[in-house]
């Protein structure tokens, strides 16, 4: 099946895309193996994290504070892991749009919209997916849980975590594609 994907900065020319699944885990695993102990040790990483966080912006090595994605990012992958272990990981996949247009829309808002990309970083690629490995979630979900952190609900990302690998889609679903199985790379878009 043709999928579009746009990459930032990552992308060199190969002719299959691989997950960044080390640069994608490593910030949610402190919140999975502390989900795995108990809820009580997730709040203690997860506020420890806050702090941390804040110092690591304040010291100007970071541009924005990443816990509380990092936070729900380990939920929904402990979530997956203990409920949905046959759906595939957000961790590890690749992320693809249906169309070209949706590809230039996500890329504009989440890489170019605040300023932290230029558009000469940003890559659209269409690719050839193997069908067997695709899903479609409904990204609201995780967009309602990183609300949600905000607040501390811990117990609201869990469902909303649950709602999303069940397949469930909201009112206004934004669905997402991401897939774990092979792929090819046809061609670099402009645009």
């Amino acid at each position: 099946m043709k999928l579009y994907h746009y990459s930032v900065d990552s992308y060199k020319g190969a002719k299959h895309l691989t997950n960044d699944f080390k640069n994608n885990y490593q910030f949610a695993e402190p919140y999975i193996l502390a989900l795995r102990e108990s809820r009580e040790v997730f709040k203690t990483v997860y506020y420890s994290t806050m702090y941390m966080s804040r110092e690591v912006k304040a010291l100007g090595l970071r541009k924005y504070e990443n816990y509380q994605k990092d936070g729900v990012e380990g939920i929904f992958e402990y979530v997956r892991e203990t409920e949905f272990s046959d759906k595939t990981s957000r961790l590890r996949c690749i992320y693809y749009c249906e169309s070209e247009q949706e590809a230039i829309a996500y890329a504009n808002d989440d890489c170019l919209a605040d300023g932290l990309f230029s558009k000469d970083q940003v890559v659209l690629l269409e690719v050839e997916v193997e069908d067997s490995s695709i899903c479609r979630y409904d990204q609201t979900y995780f967009n309602k849980a990183l609300e949600v952190i905000k607040n501390n609900d811990i117990e609201s990302v869990f469902n909303y975590a649950r709602q999303y690998f069940s397949g469930q889609k909201s009112e206004t679903p934004l669905i997402e594609v991401v897939a774990d199985g092979n792929n090819t790379v046809i061609r670099s878009i402009c645009y």
